[in-house]
């Protein structure tokens, strides 16, 4: 019988000890779920509110909210492409800036005769520092610059380790990928303060926000 009761009387401390492991961690699970689940509404509402809502609306008149002109940098292919054309949809005029000539005059081109707004193309390499910003401010001089988008950046050829990276490559990320925003910026951003109003959107990239490894100079640039 002692044995027994022994028996017992482990196995109810055990229970107890358990119980109040359970406790704990149904505690945890709880204040987990409901932050995935606020995490989840905040996400939700988010897209929704970006998404959804703006297209049950009327569209924004963005020439008479920001200006007649808008400067897209790195616009010939990808992200800065799709601004251009949907910019240009909206009837604002489009000034591109991007290094390859040939695919500026045809884009150019290609806007004008789609969406019937009038282009501007500056031919420009980001990476020559200080170089091509004098030229780029005299063309937008007497313009009115309503939204400026900073789309331009390099990415390496294929990931690698930050110490295997070259002189040229990181002053490339350097000049590219920072000193661009900074300085169209500066070019644009007197002349919305002026006229109390304007857009300036900062194209980033996942790379910033989270540790990604074998991309850390790209990863700080952006």
């Amino acid at each position: 019988m002692a044995a027994v009761d022994r028996f017992h009387l482990l196995y109810r401390e055990i229970s107890r000890s358990c119980s109040v492991y359970l406790e704990t961690l149904a505690l945890v699970g709880a204040w987990y779920a409901v932050r995935k689940c606020t995490s989840l509404a905040m996400d939700t509402y988010s897209m929704l509110r970006l998404h959804l809502i703006p297209k049950l609306g009327s569209k924004v008149d963005l020439v008479k909210q920001y200006g007649k002109w808008a400067v897209i940098t790195g616009s010939t292919d990808g992200i800065g492409k799709a601004y251009a054309e949907e910019l240009a949809k909206r009837g604002v005029n489009i000034i591109l800036i991007s290094r390859n000539k040939e695919k500026l005059e045809a884009l150019s081109k290609t806007i004008s005769e789609t969406y019937e707004v009038e282009t501007l193309f500056i031919v420009a390499d980001f990476s020559k520092g200080r170089e091509p910003y004098p030229a780029i401010k005299e063309a937008l001089k007497d313009r009115e610059i309503g939204i400026l988008v900073n789309n331009v950046g390099i990415f390496y050829s294929y990931p690698d380790y930050f110490t295997n990276l070259s002189e040229d490559i990181l002053w490339d990320m350097i000049n590219v990928n920072i000193t661009s925003a900074n300085m169209m910026t500066r070019i644009v951003l007197p002349g919305m303060v002026e006229k109390k109003r304007g857009a300036i959107v900062n194209v980033s990239s996942a790379s910033c926000c989270q540790p990604t490894p074998m991309l850390t100079a790209y990863g700080a640039s952006k």
